[in-house]
């Protein structure tokens, strides 16, 4: 079997950290055409840092336990 034809039957799992990131980005795009945040609840950003520091934490060591493929 040629290797080509290997990489047809591979199937790639959809990255969810970009999926993410691009639903950020298309809401940080909307509040910029709209010009307004006051749909957007008051909150503190020290809340939000420290939110985003246990996600990062929590994605790291999820990341640290998945299995490596050496193939």
């Amino acid at each position: 079997m040629a290797e080509g034809d290997l990489d047809k039957t591979r199937h790639r799992a959809p990255d969810l950290l970009m999926l993410l990131c691009g639903l950020a980005a298309l809401v940080l795009a909307t509040t910029a055409l709209v010009g307004s945040t006051a749909w957007l609840p008051p909150i503190d950003a020290r809340w939000l840092l420290a939110g985003g520091a246990a996600t990062a934490g929590l994605l790291l060591l999820a990341g640290s336990m998945w299995p490596v493929d050496k193939s």
